[in-house]
């Protein structure tokens, strides 16, 4: 784990409190976080040739053929 250093104004962490401002800086890290993964987990999606819109409508169909068989008179 890394650690970073910043300068703070003064007035900001008197108004604010240090542990607002440590609270809001780890959300906004946990924030970064999800972003990288969620982007590593698209490009990967992608780089797999997955077709996310063809697939949808292959199970659309699908469904729609055995709900006719089930349920619809012939």
């Amino acid at each position: 784990m890394s650690v970073i250093q910043l300068e703070i104004d003064e007035t900001l962490v008197q108004t604010i409190g240090l542990q607002a401002i440590g609270a809001f800086m780890e959300r906004q890290l946990s924030f970064l976080r999800v972003q990288y993964l969620g982007d590593n987990i698209a490009h990967t999606i992608e780089q797999s040739g997955f077709e996310h819109a063809k697939e949808v409508e292959e199970a659309r169909q699908e469904a729609w053929k055995e709900y006719k068989v089930k349920y619809l008179p012939s």
